[in-house]
């Protein structure tokens, strides 16, 4: 039961869908953070499915103003927070300024570029698109579930609110999820076992995200986490399309 209200957590509080936003089922989440890999499962279902129709009527870059209809743009703000810190000289006022820098407007241009490039490339797989919109969305929050896990705060706030009851449980339970998530695409068509190439890179990308942020910034908050989100979720697109 606490796993459902985990779910409905994760799912009100990383998507825009209204469920799981009382309390109780946020409280759940933060105490079973191993079920962030499922959340990116159901997300990537219901960003994949709708652009599948989308690419069939030759409109695959609407799917990404879709994509944000889902997701909302927290992710996409924190990306902006992270980019003007990468490039300003006083990094913690520049993740704490709500005002759009120079960083930040580059780092979100080039993801929405990104993200339509991938999209419009997508099409080109058929069916297989479904699979690699979710599976991208399962390596994002699998990221997301590794920083959380494996990093300290920055200082109060939503990095930390999470952060509390994180264990290396959560870390080994989601990543044996977000595995197993990948072998059972694997078991309903062979000619898929690249996909688990892709989870690895994105879990490699995410150790390079994790060891700059904290050799720069020295923990985490919730942009960095949203950022990485970003990164891993247009990263793991793009390999789809170069493996396929």
């Amino acid at each position: 039961m606490n796993c459902v209200k985990a779910l409905k957590g994760g799912i009100g509080f990383f998507t825009q869908i209204p469920i799981g936003r009382d309390l109780e089922s946020f409280e759940n989440l933060r105490k079973n953070l191993w079920i962030l890999p499922v959340v990116g499962l159901i997300s990537g279902v219901l960003i994949a499915i709708p652009s599948y129709f989308l690419f069939a009527l030759n409109i695959g870059f609407v799917a990404v103003i879709f994509y944000i209809l889902v997701e909302g743009i927290n992710h996409i703000d924190g990306l902006a927070d992270f980019g003007d810190a990468v490039f300003a000289n006083k990094k913690f006022e520049a993740l704490k300024d709500t005002k759009l820098g120079s960083g930040g407007a580059v780092f979100i241009i080039s993801y929405l570029l990104v993200l339509s490039f991938s999209f419009q490339s997508l099409e080109f797989l058929g069916f297989e698109m479904i699979y690699a919109i979710i599976l991208s969305q399962v390596c994002a929050k699998t990221a997301m579930l590794i920083l959380l896990t494996t990093s300290k705060p920055l200082w109060d706030g939503l990095a930390k609110t999470m952060i509390e009851f994180a264990s290396k449980k959560d870390l080994i339970v989601g990543v044996l999820l977000s595995i197993l998530i990948f072998v059972s695409t694997i078991l309903i068509n062979y000619k898929f076992s690249f996909f688990l190439s892709i989870l690895f890179s994105s879990i490699l990308l995410t150790a390079i995200y994790r060891y700059y942020v904290l050799k720069k910034f020295g923990g985490i908050n919730g942009d960095i986490v949203g950022a990485l989100n970003c990164m891993v979720f247009a990263f793991s697109n793009l390999m789809f399309l170069i493996l396929a």
